[in-house]
């Protein structure tokens, strides 16, 4: 309020030119049901007081102490007990700023806020604390600012100031515990007030809890391990039973581990091969091609193959998705079927496309692999009798060039083949 009022209503001795600051401050006193009164007072002692009421005897703000300590102090609001003689409320609180001009810096006077004390502690006693205590706000030099509604003793106020020192902390005192946060540059203290006999129960009760915690966890630890135990001994009884009748020889006890080791690792290479099999075809999936297609790049004598069927949306479209699958299958056995010892790695590239990687085969029984696996797909009869199938492949040899541009190379000699008649194998 007071750098709004500092940056937009110039303070003015002239009243038709103090309309504008008066009905601003109307407008904020209306928004606060708290406020008792807002003045905005010159360094010269001319003040305007809303809501206006005229006193009877000359008034210097000047000579309050909330306007000398503001004017000392810029740079935070201050809080003062005071009271007002227009109304005569013995207790109002008062929060005052400078008003500070934002073209040259110069003090033009000071905004000061009245609340009513009496809302102030009733709203304060509407509080529910985290825990059953007593909150009030005193000033630094040990006077009751705004009270808890019952009478605190004045050598336990001094006994507060003298040692709430810091900006937020807390002490111990006749029997009660004192939490404080200041407000403002410490010239008030928010206080709440804990008896010790409160603070033992809630000690207490949370004692209690983490009591109940630690039983349940061991409880918990004694189930596990009695369940572990029985499990134990249902083991134990078995290959006793089973070395008492004749069923496991004493000498065979370590061999059945070995055994069941051993099995353990067979299903993890199982799960390992099916991670990187395709379902459809029991090729080598895409991800397989990946990873081997990195190693191969870089060996000598090495070579890559892209093949795909064609026509497959036709054969799709006319006999469905199924005889579609039957296609790929039994493309695939006829590839695997034909490869024999040879060092041939077949991989489901992607939907009808399947990658062929060669490792330590020339470049000719490379391609003769390829053109026995096409005349057996095309010459291969189906039970949909007008179901002809053939395949274009595109075949380059690897390690001259990153893997991405020798699947490139492969790819276009592969589109190449389709352009110029499809059912054909180019090499480049």
């Amino acid at each position: 309020m007071a750098r709004t009022a500092a940056d937009q209503h110039k303070f003015s001795t002239l009243e038709h030119d103090d309309l504008a600051l008066r009905n601003w401050l109307i407008e904020r006193l209306r928004i606060m049901p708290d406020a008792v009164s807002i003045i905005h007072a010159s360094n010269d002692g001319h003040y305007t007081r809303l809501p206006y009421i005229e006193s009877k005897e000359a008034w210097d703000p000047r000579k309050e102490p909330w306007f000398s300590i503001a004017v000392e102090d810029t740079d935070t609001a201050h809080y003062s007990v005071t009271n007002d003689i227009f109304t005569h409320k013995e207790r109002v609180l008062t929060i005052s700023l400078p008003v500070i001009d934002g073209v040259d810096g110069s003090n033009d006077g000071v905004l000061a806020l009245n609340l009513d004390a009496e809302k102030s502690e009733a709203i304060l006693n509407a509080t529910y604390p985290p825990m059953k205590s007593r909150t009030f706000v005193m000033t630094k030099e040990g006077q009751m600012a705004i009270s808890p509604g019952y009478n605190i003793a004045d050598s336990t106020l001094q006994a507060i100031a003298r040692n709430a020192n810091a900006f937020r902390g807390e002490f111990f005192l006749n029997g009660y515990y004192y939490f404080y946060r200041t407000i403002g540059p410490q010239e008030w203290f928010v206080v709440q007030e804990v008896a010790e006999s409160e603070m033992k129960q809630l000690v207490r009760h949370g004692s209690i809890k983490v009591l109940y915690g630690m039983v349940l966890t061991q409880v918990i630890l004694l189930f596990c391990w009695w369940v572990l135990r029985a499990a134990l001994n249902t083991i134990y009884m078995r290959i006793t039973n089973g070395i008492r009748n004749g069923t496991i020889k004493q000498t065979a006890v370590e061999e059945l581990l070995f055994e069941e080791i051993h099995s353990a690792q067979q299903r993890q290479e199982k799960i390992a091969q099916d991670a990187l099999t395709d379902g459809l075809t029991g090729l080598a999936n895409r991800r397989a091609f990946d990873n081997d297609a990195e190693r191969y790049n870089g060996l000598a004598n090495t070579h890559i193959a892209m093949i795909d069927v064609d026509n497959f949306k036709k054969i799709n479209d006319t006999w469905g998705h199924t005889v579609g699958d039957v296609v790929l299958k039994t493309l695939a056995e006829l590839g695997l079927r034909l490869r024999g010892l040879e060092n041939i790695t077949l991989y489901r590239y992607g939907g009808e496309e399947i990658a062929v990687l060669f490792r330590d085969v020339s470049v000719e029984k490379a391609q003769s692999y390829l053109e026995k696996w096409r005349i057996s797909v095309h010459t291969r009869s189906f039970r949909e009798a007008d179901l002809r199938v053939s395949f274009s492949a595109g075949l380059c040899k690897m390690g001259g060039a990153s893997l991405s541009d020798v699947v490139a190379q492969a790819d276009q000699l592969l589109y190449q083949a389709k352009k110029t008649g499809k059912n054909k194998i180019l090499a480049g």
